[in-house]
């Protein structure tokens, strides 16, 4: 498995320079990044280019979720051109409310990434570990009723925590489904603001290493929405990560 950076870390920078930023990015040292809606306005092949230079290779590209619902939408050039492992949407509408619409959009993007030659990763927060009438959790009845061959999942360790799910026992379940996974650690669940460099937290980071080490999980991927210096903190987490055995 590799390890890459989720760009979301570094939304404010990527608003001010985003090809400087990436350059910046480059230098830490991780294998690859994910992109996180945001492409900085720039042609695929582009892109595709100055990722070549940097030598980062792409492990995941986010879209809003309406774009991979259109089988005709520009997202899907883009995530070829730039070699993506899978095209991934995160939905927290009313949550469980709406969760019909959730699993009629999955079910859509997963049709369309297979059309156009990719799969379909959906990445989760924690409303969609809120309970039906049912008791059924509302992720649980969506991978329930879709294709595990076009509907996968990115499962985002931090926010699994937080909903009060075991993130270990989780990938195991879904293992099949499983081509990237987020990783990110903080203090207290229940509070995002205590985001921190991996290793750092309450999130049981070593278990979901090796636990996605037994699935087809390419991309191990490192998030932190909330630090005071984030270049610092992903160095940290680089480390953890080499420490733990995942990279080149």
């Amino acid at each position: 498995m590799k390890h890459a950076i989720q760009l979301y870390n570094f939304r404010e920078e990527l608003k001010q320079d985003f090809a400087g930023t990436l350059r910046e990015v480059a230098k830490i040292g991780y294998d690859g990044v994910e992109f996180a809606t945001n492409y900085g306005e720039m042609e695929p092949l582009e892109l595709a280019a100055l990722l070549k230079e940097l030598k980062l290779e792409c492990a995941g590209t986010m879209f809003p979720n309406l774009k991979l619902c259109d089988s005709d939408s520009p997202a899907w050039e883009m995530a070829a051109i730039l070699n993506s492992p899978a095209v991934t949407f995160s939905y927290t509408e009313n949550l469980p409310q709406s969760w019909m619409t959730l699993l009629e959009r999955c079910r859509l993007a997963g049709t369309n990434a297979a059309a156009h030659g990719t799969i379909f990763s959906y990445h989760n927060h924690w409303q969609e570990f809120s309970r039906l009438a049912d008791g059924e959790y509302v992720m649980t009845r969506v991978l329930e009723q879709t294709d595990p061959a076009q509907v996968f999942i990115e499962p985002d360790v931090c926010w699994l925590t937080r909903a009060g799910v075991d993130p270990v026992s989780h990938i195991r379940r879904y293992a099949k489904r499983i081509r990237q996974v987020h990783l990110k650690d903080l203090r207290i669940p229940e509070e995002r603001e205590t985001m921190t460099a991996l290793g750092g937290g309450c999130v049981d980071l070593a278990g979901c290493i090796a636990a996605a080490k037994e699935t087809p999980c390419q991309w191990l991927i490192y998030e932190q929405d909330h630090s005071a210096d984030h270049f610092a903190d992903a160095v940290k987490s680089l480390a953890f990560l080499k420490k733990n055995g995942v990279g080149k």
